[in-house]
């Protein structure tokens, strides 16, 4: 009874995207008072949710006449593989698509008590209410027409799959290039600062030869910055201060415009869509650049 065909197999789980896909994005969407299209593809499809499914299944249709049983397998089932999918997602795009750190009971961040208890519960629903119409529609086509309807839509999914793919690897490579440069402006930053530092002690200096004692209580501490203070003259440290502070600004200036042209409708799109996604790497750039998205959308709608 349960001896699916690969095909069928194909056709359940491209459905069940198909489903979750529908079920987030208008959830997502009403929270946000938004369209969003919810998910790591560009199509109206959520992997998890096919997987997830053909998980539940495997491991409970054997038993579904056993709603305590569809309960404990399917939640087993569908936490474990959630947990896998996040931790590989995550070590392969730096970026993790959906984050339960802070939620009671979460493992890693990739799994909670409270999604497990829902898979549970979506296990009961799908076994005994929602598979049965499905199965019957798919099983009710002809065995050809199941074939070429897995093998074209299967087609559409891995294409889209493969052209999701390079953009989050193209995204992880955009938060490793921000991570550098903000690397780098954090050490021409600091290297300003003991420009800065250099800079004070000439006034400094002339403040403890000032005072009555010569400073030296003071002058023992200062010792190191005076050494190196003299070795350059007074007008060339800051000449060369000015000169760095003015490269450093525009340096700043040109990453941030160069971030935003390089932020492309598929970053915006794949930002949109997870709204929830974190990087525990660059979480300081994925930060910035859903501020940029923010900024940009919300130019747009003042110009309508």
């Amino acid at each position: 009874m349960y001896a699916y065909t690969a095909p069928q197999w194909v056709l359940f789980f491209l459905f069940y995207c198909l489903a979750g896909w529908c079920i987030e994005s208008i959830f997502v969407s009403v929270r946000t008072r938004r369209l969003v299209n919810r998910g790591f593809l560009y199509g109206p499809a959520i992997p998890i949710y096919g997987f997830g499914a053909i998980a539940i299944l495997f491991a409970t249709l054997p038993v579904r006449v056993r709603p305590a049983l569809v309960f404990l397998l399917g939640m087993a089932a569908a936490t474990v593989l959630e947990y896998v999918t996040g931790a590989v997602m995550e070590a392969i795009f730096q970026v993790r698509y959906w984050d339960y750190t802070g939620k009671p009971f979460n493992l890693h961040g990739y799994i909670c008590l409270n999604t497990s208890l829902a898979w549970g519960v979506l296990s009961i629903v799908l076994v005994l209410w929602l598979h049965k119409p499905v199965e019957r529609v798919v099983l009710s086509f002809p065995a050809r027409l199941t074939q070429w309807l897995a093998v074209a839509l299967g087609a559409v999914f891995l294409t889209d799959t493969v052209l999701s793919a390079k953009a989050a690897l193209d995204l992880r490579q955009l938060l490793r290039q921000m991570a550098q440069h903000a690397e780098s402006a954090r050490e021409s930053a600091r290297l300003l600062q003991k420009r800065l530092e250099v800079a004070a002690v000439f006034r400094l200096d002339d403040f403890l030869h000032s005072l009555p004692d010569g400073g030296e209580a003071l002058q023992a501490h200062m010792e190191a910055l005076e050494d190196a203070a003299r070795r350059l003259e007074r007008s060339d440290a800051a000449e060369q201060l000015r000169a760095d502070l003015a490269l450093w600004r525009i340096r700043r200036a040109v990453i941030r415009e160069g971030i935003r042209q390089r932020l492309t409708w598929e970053h915006r799109l794949r930002l949109k869509g997870n709204p929830s996604a974190r990087s525990r790497r660059y979480a300081e750039q994925l930060q910035l650049l859903r501020q940029r998205v923010e900024e940009d959308r919300k130019h747009r709608s003042s110009r309508k």
